[in-house]
């Protein structure tokens, strides 16, 4: 009989303790050799280009002497394309769609009871440090969190030798900034020019168009990733020199994919698949259950797994609740059957997108098809190739599939990852895939129901409904009844994105603001297109003109304005900015919506919108509808 793994250490922590508690389950085989230190080398914005995953123009020598190490994940995945909500759901181990937390550079209080994991590796004695980049996006101390958290945090500041560390290197150099050529060359600096990469030694993925611009950018981040991996390389020095090599787990790993458009920002493979390397030392392999060195780990896995994988290796229970799950340690899952990403509001655009990933197959639900895959997002439009695919696609430059992205989407998408891995053909009407879809979307609305998918209100309405109600955002939809609230702001959505009609009697009587929004708002984007008669609904917008929620007003505005109403259209933007008051989340929805108007209804709304300053992205918006 096996013995002991679940055997309890208890030690009594106080001031003068001279032991460190373990404070939770742990195995024998734990307590026979100690406790392992566990380090994160993270890097940003990079898919698994590194020459261990056979990209032949990579210069990677230090990652790929630790993936021979250790072992190598093939399929390992963040929850979404973007640092912020990818790092909150690393940190909190849950999706952030289920707390509200899904919005770019959002603030949001946690659930009572939700907790982010370094806080329990503390309590049971690790020493937790943060080098040094945060970007969560939840309101939490700090102090609670991290020993350290800076640019100064490390496991050598640690009092007590013995004490086991978890210790975060977060390496910036690879950023989406610095492949620009300004933030390229600041990176670059000192090494030998014909150490740089030539634009004809990269390969070009048929997604982009290949011109030497483009190849460019591919040349530039090879260059950063080759400077990432030297310091990769310093800090595993520091491990031996230090003789912890032998006692430490180190974790590679990339918070996203590419800093490149239909990249990073987005829920492909291009977009969330990322490198995962993990090195065991050989005295803690039986306990975390790792392949040989050198070998390849095939189950897929989600950065959402990461925290829960440190706390089984470092014997602490696991919290209720998560979405995350061990892949290493007792506990460690087979694999996971689905791989789940998300996309909101990024930065000033809003956007609304949930996928569902197979080993084979990716589905994609639009819930706002009418903006284009490359909606315009001023920060990203400072990436040459985004700059060089609208001028190639205002120019009829660009093939088929790769103007695609400069159109307004279809509500859903299906991909066969395995004959099209760039996810380039669209087979959502393929009549043999109809199974496959049916499970998908299935799976999909699981997914969304199961994890609580708040995001579906907008922004302005999910923040004043918390205020209002006193919860916080991830309780908006708690109960039996809130699920049911869920399913029906679910359907709404999934019809607006379809361009479902409604007649004016049933929105008059629908009682959740929500539901209203979603019915108005696909009614009033496809007005600009045509799709929609105007007369048609002049009476629905009309009624949504005087709802007594300001978002609905907003959104009737907007097909007010397609139908050519500027001064109804105008009022309502003028009265909901003097409404807001000093809410930037509401005063950024207004401008949000002159600016996706058209040029008639700014010159209307522009000396009263002048007066305001929704803060950061409502400034951008602003000088985007000027131009």
């Amino acid at each position: 009989m096996r013995m002991g793994w679940r055997w309890l250490l208890v030690v009594v922590l106080g001031l003068n303790a001279g032991v460190w508690s373990v404070g939770a389950v742990a195995g024998e085989p734990l307590a026979a050799v100690g406790r392992p230190n566990i380090v994160w080398i993270s890097c940003e914005d990079i898919s698994p280009l590194l020459g261990c995953y056979g990209v032949t123009s990579a210069r990677t020598p230090r990652l790929d002497r630790l993936a021979a190490e250790g072992v190598l994940w093939t399929h390992a995945f963040a929850c979404h394309g973007v640092c912020a909500p990818s790092r909150t759901g690393i940190i909190t181990a849950r999706h952030p769609i289920s707390l509200g937390a899904n919005h770019m550079r959002s603030r949001v209080t946690l659930p009572a009871g939700v907790r982010l994991f370094p806080e329990l590796l503390r309590e049971s004695g690790y020493y937790c440090t943060n080098n040094s980049k945060t970007d969560y996006n939840v309101v939490r101390d700090l102090k609670v969190v991290w020993d350290e958290s800076s640019g100064k945090a490390h496991w050598r500041n640690r009092r007590k030798s013995e004490q086991p560390f978890f210790a975060v290197f977060n390496l910036t150099m690879t950023h989406e900034s610095k492949v620009w050529p300004e933030g390229w060359r600041e990176v670059v600096r000192g090494l030998e020019p014909t150490t740089l990469t030539r634009t004809d030694a990269v390969t070009v993925p048929p997604l982009y168009p290949d011109t030497e611009v483009v190849r460019g950018d591919f040349a530039r981040l090879t260059d950063l990733i080759a400077v990432m991996d030297r310091e990769v390389g310093r800090l595993l020095d520091e491990l031996d020199s230090a003789g912890l090599a032998d006692d430490t787990i180190v974790m590679f790993w990339s918070d996203h994919g590419n800093g490149l458009p239909r990249a990073k920002r987005w829920v492909y493979d291009s977009g969330l698949r990322v490198p995962l390397i993990v090195r065991v030392p050989e005295k803690y392999r039986e306990w975390a259950g790792v392949g040989i060195a050198g070998s390849r780990d095939e189950r897929m896995v989600s950065l959402l797994d990461l925290g829960p994988t440190v706390l089984s290796l470092a014997g602490v229970s696991l919290p209720a609740g998560l979405s995350g799950q061990p892949f290493l340690g007792p506990d460690a899952h087979r694999g996971r059957r689905f791989i789940h990403g998300a996309r909101d509001r990024l930065d000033e655009r809003q956007d609304l997108v949930r996928s569902v990933r197979t080993e084979r197959y990716r589905y994609v639900r639009n819930l706002m098809p009418w903006y284009p895959a490359l909606q315009e997002v001023a920060y990203g439009e400072r990436n040459e190739t985004l700059k060089e695919w609208r001028r190639l696609g205002a120019a009829g430059g660009l093939t088929e599939q790769q103007g695609q992205w400069l159109q307004p989407r279809r509500a859903e998408e299906l991909y066969d990852l395995q004959s099209d891995p760039w996810e380039l053909q669209n087979l959502v009407d393929d009549p043999g895939l109809s199974g496959v879809l049916a499970e998908l979307r299935g799976e999909c609305d699981r997914w969304q129901l199961q994890e609580a998918d708040v995001q579906l209100l907008p922004e302005a309405m999910l923040e004043r409904e918390s205020v209002r109600l006193g919860v916080v955002r991830g309780e908006l939809f708690a109960g039996e009844s809130g699920r049911e609230r869920l399913e029906r702001v679910l359907r709404a959505a999934e019809a607006a994105a379809r361009g479902d009609g409604i007649r004016v009697s049933e929105w008059v009587q629908e009682a959740d603001a929500a539901v209203r929004w979603w019915r108005v708002e696909g009614l009033s984007r496809r007005l600009k297109s045509g799709e929609v008669v105007f007369g048609e609904v002049l009476d629905l917008l009309s009624a949504a003109a005087v709802d007594e929620d300001p978002v609905v007003r907003l959104s009737a505005a907007c097909g007010l304005a397609h139908g050519g109403q500027f001064e109804h259209a105008a009022e309502i933007c003028r009265g909901v900015l003097v409404a807001a008051g000093g809410d930037e989340i509401l005063l950024t929805a207004v401008m949000r919506t002159v600016d996706e108007s058209g040029a008639e209804l700014f010159s209307r709304c522009r000396g009263d919108l002048e007066k305001y300053s929704g803060g950061e992205y409502f400034d951008r918006l602003l000088q985007h509808a000027k131009r």
